[in-house]
């Protein structure tokens, strides 16, 4: 039986491609490259520590601005509050960040919103939001010919809520007590009598409070009529009396053995 081989010369059965078919245009698009696989980061196998770090830094800038009903919070702050809806764990964990690392002003000094039904920022905010909540302000001097009717503390402005607000931070503008606003007062002594009450209500209110910061704008006399309405009712509350750094009045010696002697008998009174 014989066998019959191919020739190297005999054409094959499949045809080559020519060398215009191999050529490739300069003009051709690149072969299309796959997508690499979505992979999430494992946030949450974080230890906490750095879990709250990282969210220090995306929810509280370096000027951490108080927290109002103003335009310039709904720039600043407005796209922070979208990390609380990446997902309900997360959201947990930054709202707890956020609101304890800000400082909320009580009453809004906004002159938009100085409408009878327009509620202050803390009656707007749910409880549990409220309760992480460490520091608060009251802003003295606007509008002092006329008070706000939103300034009213009362059951629905939620400063029992606030169970872990220690710290009352009260900036005075202007003191209407001074004899530069003689004529322009409604009468003298009505609005240092509005803020020592306005003051009192705020302590009686806000269970675990331990300071009261105070700061002014340069005209504001510390020995006057307001500042020290203000500083009876604070010690009359208990309560340890701080000073800020736009006037840094507790720089002085004397200030400094007066802030110890209070401490001390704060101390002695949470003591007994």
């Amino acid at each position: 039986m014989s066998t019959s081989f191919e020739s190297p010369e005999s054409p094959s059965t499949t045809s080559l491609p020519s060398l215009e078919q191999l050529h490739i245009s300069e003009t051709s698009a690149p072969p299309p490259t796959l997508p690499l696989p979505h992979r999430s980061f494992p946030f949450f196998l974080l230890p906490p520590e750095l879990r709250s770090r990282i969210l220090s830094f995306l929810l509280c800038p370096n000027s951490r601005p108080t927290v109002d009903l103003s335009d310039v919070n709904q720039r600043t702050s407005t796209s922070r509050l979208n990390y609380f809806l990446v997902s309900k764990r997360f959201g947990y964990e930054a709202y707890h960040i956020f609101y304890s690392s800000h400082t909320f002003r009580i009453f809004q000094i906004d002159s938009r919103y100085y409408s009878k039904r327009s509620l202050p920022l803390l009656a707007r905010l749910p409880i549990h939001y409220l309760n992480v909540v460490t520091s608060l302000e009251l802003r003295l001097g606007v509008a002092w010919s006329n008070p706000q009717k939103p300034w009213v503390v009362n059951d629905g402005l939620g400063l029992e809520s606030c169970s872990n607000a220690r710290t009352l931070k009260i900036f005075v503008e202007v003191d209407p007590s001074s004899p530069v606003f003689k004529g322009y007062r409604l009468e003298h002594g009505f609005y240092t009598e509005f803020c020592g009450v306005l003051l009192r209500q705020i302590i009686e209110r806000l269970p675990v409070l331990e300071t009261v910061e105070y700061d002014a704008y340069p005209s504001v006399d510390r020995n006057g009529a307001l500042m020290t309405r203000l500083l009876e009712e604070t010690s009359k509350g208990m309560k340890r009396t701080a000073w800020g750094k736009e006037r840094n009045w507790g720089d002085s010696l004397a200030d400094k053995l007066e802030m110890a002697r209070e401490r001390a008998r704060v101390k002695g009174v949470d003591s007994s």
